[in-house]
């Protein structure tokens, strides 16, 4: 199993296809052995079955030889020695077929058939022969002769009217019948002895003419029935010589037959117990093959799925967000290591992203809560620059009632009241210009001496609480300064933090299109073998084919094909089962490469979450970038500010010192304002009674006024 997880996908297919493809090799190579045995077998045995016939045909062609011989001896015709000669040629081609054909153990055996049968041919042509000569019809031969000689005498008996010589010659004719129709030897004395007495009886009833007509006929009869007697005892002989030859031949020519059958049987045997044997061969490699192809396919398939099934279980795990987990298969080396490895890396970034969304999130929190902090101490300090514009108002309004024209609200208010400030600073300024018109009476110039000594105090008060107020917004101001900048930063390093998290979920991309890429190269393998599992399967169905088609011409060669049948349905049930094996495997690649789209399905799912996070990383990187630069902006704003307020304070301490001298200078003006008024009083104006009143007041009035503002 080690090794199989450090060999290739494609490697693992290929040895199950060579597993296979040799399975069907060995079972191949053994049908065509068989094939080729079968041949041979089948080539011997109609070899032996064409000599069988041979050798049957040549007993047909003895056979008829035999009936063309008693068609000649019974009819004495020429077509039945031309059908005699005929058969002869066709046993004698069929001898010659036999001699080149058969067995060397059997070579004798037809040489001795040969031999036999050129005896038995001879012999019934030199019966023929004498057949011929003693005359194939009554007027031909010796027999034709006997007859034209017979008739001679009977001629003469006849013009005589010699009865006793009548009789001699019928008696003679008899004998000569009896012994062409019995072949009896002693007839051939008896009708000597006749031809004797004929003879004898001629001399004592003829003239001497007629005994010389008598005597040369029966002289030339008897010479013919002589001849005729000699050839029909070679006739004879020669019948006994070819009846013992055919005699002899016909045994051997069984005995030969029922050796080419039993041959021809023992051949067929043989072949049968050879296709039982390489059937049974067969049968095995088959049995191997498919037990070493579901081995191989079961050992294989769970070298594939198993760690497939893991690294699935191990994506939706991941998809899910949990990343807490060990992936298994890093360490191989075959393309599920790889998948392996790049689930590893999409492990470490979707770490890397938690850990730095988390960390987003924390610099997020800081950032809202300093700019909570920060809007709340500006809305703190609009309020209290709101509280401080309306007690500077009131402040101003009461004593504006009170009659004190010397005031002047120095502090700016807020865009909101700085108008109002201004107006009543205008307003007020422009009462006192009045005043000072005023001040050109005595009155005016002793209320105008009084006044400007206690706002000159007052100013002097109002100006160390505003230095000391000064003292702290620049503090406060410090403090935000430096927490700006901090938060700027952050915001920084908040960016760069976007900026590789957004580099990691472009590699993280990188490595989904890779691994979307692995799977598709394994569902292309996949797609092969389903093609390589197709060529098995139609190799099957054709041997299939072939299978049918050899029963077919088994079934048709009746009883000699039933042991090829059986073959024939052997290697058809085999070829049946691989093409059941190959459409199983057929269907468990078809699983196999679902599930590869299932996982291609996955990692595309797993690449596009990862681009959504790389967009969202971005967004925030963009916010960052916009935190950050408002930071620097909002950084440089409050320095500028707080060296703004910073000189302001330079500013009050200035104005502190010239309240001071200006305090020093009133009270001297006050000394000499209440001589002016003492002058003034002297004197009566439109209002004196009032004025008079009031500054009869105001003396004993102006000093409580100045503790008040105090």
């Amino acid at each position: 199993m080690r090794a199989l997880s450090n060999m290739k996908i494609s490697y693992r297919i290929f040895l199950l296809a060579s597993i296979a493809f040799l399975g069907l090799a060995v079972n191949a190579g053994i049908f065509m052995v068989q094939r080729s045995l079968d041949a041979d077998y089948r080539q011997k045995t109609e070899r032996f079955a064409e000599l069988s016939r041979e050798m049957a045909g040549f007993r047909t062609d003895l056979l008829e030889n035999r009936r063309r011989e008693k068609d000649f001896l019974l009819r004495k015709d020429e077509q039945s020695q031309q059908a005699f000669d005929k058969a002869a040629d066709q046993a004698n081609q069929a001898l010659s077929r036999l001699a080149n054909g058969v067995d060397p153990d059997m070579r004798d055996a037809v040489a001795s058939i040969a031999v036999g049968y050129k005896t038995y041919v001879d012999a019934t042509h030199g019966l023929f022969e004498k057949n011929r000569d003693l005359g194939l019809t009554p007027d031909q031969g010796l027999e034709g002769a006997m007859r034209k000689a017979v008739h001679n005498i009977e001629a003469v008996v006849k013009s005589v009217e010699a009865r006793d010589l009548l009789i001699s010659v019928l008696t003679l004719r008899r004998h000569e019948k009896d012994f062409i129709l019995r072949r009896d030897p002693k007839y051939i004395g008896q009708h000597a002895t006749e031809a004797e007495k004929l003879l004898s009886i001629a001399q004592e009833q003829l003239a001497a003419e007629q005994m010389a007509t008598v005597k040369a006929s029966l002289d030339a009869y008897a010479q013919a029935f002589a001849r005729y007697a000699a050839v029909v005892v070679e006739e004879e002989a020669l019948r006994q010589a070819a009846s013992g030859t055919f005699s002899e031949l016909d045994p051997l020519v069984v005995d030969a037959t029922k050796r080419l059958d039993e041959a021809r049987l023992a051949t067929r045997a043989e072949g049968d117990a050879a296709a039982a044997r390489n059937m049974n061969m067969v049968i095995l490699a088959g049995s191997l093959t498919a037990v070493l192809l579901a081995l191989a396919v079961f050992v294989i398939g769970r070298s594939i799925s198993r760690p497939i099934i893991g690294i699935t279980a191990a994506m939706r795990r991941l998809s899910g967000g949990d990343a807490d987990f060990e992936v298994q298969g890093v360490e191989r080396r075959d393309e599920i290591g790889d998948m392996a490895s790049a689930l590893e890396v999409f492990r470490q970034a979707a770490l890397t992203n938690i850990r730095l969304e988390r960390e987003a999130a924390e610099a997020r929190s800081r950032a809202e809560a300093d700019r909570i902090r920060m809007q709340q101490e500006a809305e703190a300090a609009a309020q209290q620059r709101l509280i401080e514009a309306t007690s500077a108002l009131a402040e101003g309004l009461s004593r504006l009632a009170a009659g004190d024209l010397a005031f002047e609200l120095p502090l700016p208010f807020s865009p909101d009241f700085e108008q109002l400030r201004h107006d009543l600073n205008q307003a007020v300024r422009q009462l006192g210009n009045v005043m000072r018109d005023i001040s050109e009476s005595a009155s005016i110039i002793d209320g105008g001496s009084a006044e400007v000594s206690s706002s000159a105090g007052d100013l002097a008060q109002r100006t160390e609480r505003q230095a000391a107020a000064l003292e702290q917004t620049a503090a406060a101001l410090d403090e935000i300064t430096v927490n700006v900048a901090n938060a700027s930063k952050r915001a920084e390093e908040a960016r760069n933090v976007a900026q590789q998290a957004t580099s990691s979920a472009v590699r993280s991309a990188q490595v989904v299109s890779s691994a979307v890429d692995a799977m598709q190269r394994i569902e292309d393998s996949s797609s092969q073998i389903s093609s390589i599992i197709g060529v098995i399967d139609e190799i099957a169905f054709q041997t299939n084919l072939l299978a049918l088609n050899a029963g077919v011409e088994a079934a048709r060669a009746g009883e000699a094909g039933k042991g090829f049948a059986v073959v024939a349905q052997e290697v058809r049930e085999l070829a049946q089962r691989s093409a059941n094996a190959a459409r199983e495997i057929k269907g468990l690649i078809r699983n196999s490469g679902e599930q590869v789209q299932g996982g291609v399905k996955l990692v595309r799912d797993t690449g596009d979450a990862l681009r959504g996070i790389g967009d969202l990383v971005a967004s925030i990187n963009r916010h960052m970038d916009a935190i950050a630069t408002a930071s620097r902006e909002q950084s440089t704003g409050l320095a500028e500010v707080n060296a703004a307020v910073n000189q302001m304070d330079q500013v009050t301490q200035r104005n502190a010192a010239m309240v001071e001298e200006a305090s020093a200078a009133s009270a001297t003006l006050a000394n000499e304002a209440n001589r002016l008024r003492l002058l003034i009083s002297a004197f009566r104006l439109e209002g004196d009674k009032q004025s008079g009143a009031r500054a009869t007041a105001r003396p004993s009035g102006s000093v409580p006024a100045t503790s008040r503002a105090a």
